[in-house]
């Protein structure tokens, strides 16, 4: 029996020409999706790096030539949400300490709804740290400009220093009452981005908080309200001083923390700090014209509702009538028509601008015209002027102000400083209360 034969299939033409079209059709097809794979991952890929790589180099400010860029304001702001947090946990501890006392409680629970007020308005925080870069960036492009430096041992030390271990031995305290400023004024107007490390890495013993600068008091017009919140919390014992081992501990802890939470390396710490130096350097160039005296005013007056009493005033005066008999008479100022209208001894800028005018530019003696101001008629008796060295809080003060003042100036140059809106949109809320609180402790 024969076998049977398969049949075999005839390719025409026609076929020939459909297949060729099917597989041009597949390679279409197949070079298309390798097509939109690619500019997917090329979208893909590009995101990921304008995120990672070309955002954060976009700049939020201008200072001269130098860009500040997101990465570093992103920086910033992280290190001040830390320290903010480290205050928040400290208060935490006051109150667990305090509890019982429902006023000292009290006190303390505002504080820390301050905190949280603060962590949570991120627009305020950004608009005050992005000052805080600028003014960085100001200090040091001026020192630059007045060639002022600041060595690598330098800051080494103010590292050290910062963490509580003194290589030479813990200082002692120089007296407080001294006839010049004790300390730098502070240079900015708000919470400076100097490093305030935490007390929790010194491996031996509790080191103290790094050393701030304190803001020297700001004259008032009259008595400040001291809150009455109860006793203050006992300062914790002096650190036993440690080896620089158990300093390179403490750091190391630290510096890892810090990465961790914001960002920062040790190169960022160390600029910080190098800023901060300069600046100390630049305040004393910049305020060394700071006057170290004031002028003072000694004046009586009597106030009055209209002007024609004042000048009846006036007239009696010239007469010969008794100052004081007629400010009991006549004046509407409770607080010192029974002294005599005695208002003591001033500095410029205690009274509203008319009155001061008279008191500092006028001759010693009564004043011959009524002065008018917002509270009424003044009868001005100029008693004394005299000028008096300033005490060292308030030359420390005029220098603070004096420096923020030049630093106001500086931004304020739009030649010098430019902004971009970018920072309100890369303020990082970010780390949390817990974060900080609950972040794994580096092993020793």
């Amino acid at each position: 029996m024969a076998k049977s034969r398969e049949p075999k299939i005839i390719l025409t033409k026609k076929h020939l020409a459909r297949a060729e079209r099917d597989a041009m059709l597949q390679r279409w097809l197949i070079t298309g999706a390798a097509a939109i794979a690619l500019l997917v991952l090329g979208i893909l890929g590009y995101g990921a790096l304008d995120l990672t790589v070309l955002q954060p180099r976009k700049p939020v400010a201008k200072v001269g030539a130098v860009q500040i860029t997101i990465a570093d304001f992103q920086k910033a702001v992280k290190y001040e949400r830390v320290q903010l947090i480290n205050q928040y946990t400290r208060l935490s501890q006051i109150i667990q300490i305090f509890g019982s006392d429902q006023n000292t409680a009290a006190y303390y629970q505002q504080q820390l709804a301050q905190v949280e007020s603060q962590l949570a308005d991120t627009n305020a925080m950004g608009r005050q740290i992005l000052t805080n870069v600028i003014n960085d960036e100001l200090v040091r492009q001026e020192a630059a400009k007045r060639g002022l430096t600041v060595s690598a041992d330098d800051v080494d030390k103010a590292m050290q220093e910062a963490f509580g271990f003194y290589a030479n031995g813990t200082p002692t305290p120089e007296p407080t009452a001294t006839e010049g400023p004790t300390s730098p004024p502070t240079a900015t107007t708000a919470p400076t981005l100097t490093p305030t490390f935490p007390p929790n890495f010194t491996p031996t013993a509790s080191a103290t908080t790094a050393p701030s600068e304190t803001p020297a008091p700001t004259e008032t017009t009259g008595p400040t309200e001291t809150p009455t919140a109860g006793p203050s919390p006992t300062p914790p014992p002096t650190a036993t001083p440690y080896t620089l081992e158990g300093y390179q501990k403490a750091f190391a802890s630290f510096l890892e923390r810090m990465k961790s939470q914001t960002g920062m390396t040790e190169t960022d710490l160390r600029r910080m700090l190098e800023t901060d130096l300069l600046r100390k350097k630049l305040i004393e160039i910049i305020t060394a014209d700071v006057p170290t005296d004031t002028p003072e005013a000694h004046a009586r007056h009597i106030l009055v509702a209209d002007e024609a009493t004042a000048k009846d005033v006036i007239s009696q005066l010239k007469n010969g009538a008794d100052f004081a008999q007629l400010a009991a008479r006549y004046s509407t100022d409770a607080s010192n028509k029974d002294t005599g209208g005695d208002l003591g001894t001033c500095a410029p800028g205690r009274m509203v601008p008319e009155f001061d005018d008279v008191a500092f530019q006028a001759a010693v003696g009564l004043y011959p015209d009524p002065v008018k101001t917002t509270f009424g008629y003044h009868v001005i008796e100029i008693l004394s002027r005299q000028s008096r060295l300033l005490t060292a809080a308030e030359l420390e003060q005029n220098k603070s102000d004096a420096f923020t003042q030049w630093l106001s100036d500086q931004r304020a140059d739009p030649a010098l400083v430019t902004e971009y809106d970018i920072w309100q949109l890369s303020v990082p809320t970010v780390p949390t209360i817990d974060q900080v609180l609950n972040a794994p402790t580096a092993a020793p």
